[in-house]
């Protein structure tokens, strides 16, 4: 299994190489202050197991991640590290 890590939107991120996540948040909720952003393995074409779960991101900063992150030709191609 070779790791690599880059930097996505400002947050250092150690995935599988080769591999293809998908990244995603809670919905925005009257109150929440806080965003997590989970990354999501690919299991069979559909994103499954949870690789990576960055915490305390405001709702901004939590955009901001999933749309570096998800950089495919929709937001639910995600991306292959």
């Amino acid at each position: 299994m070779n790791t690599t890590t880059r930097t996505i939107a400002g947050h250092d991120i150690t995935l599988t190489a080769g591999e293809r996540y998908l990244a995603e948040r809670p919905m925005a909720s009257r109150g929440r202050r806080e965003y997590p952003v989970t990354i999501r393995r690919f299991v069979d074409g559909r994103p499954d197991e949870v690789a990576a779960t960055i915490d305390g991101l405001t709702y901004e900063a939590a955009n901001a991640l999933l749309a570096a992150f998800n950089s495919g030709t929709t937001s639910f191609d995600g991306r292959v590290w």
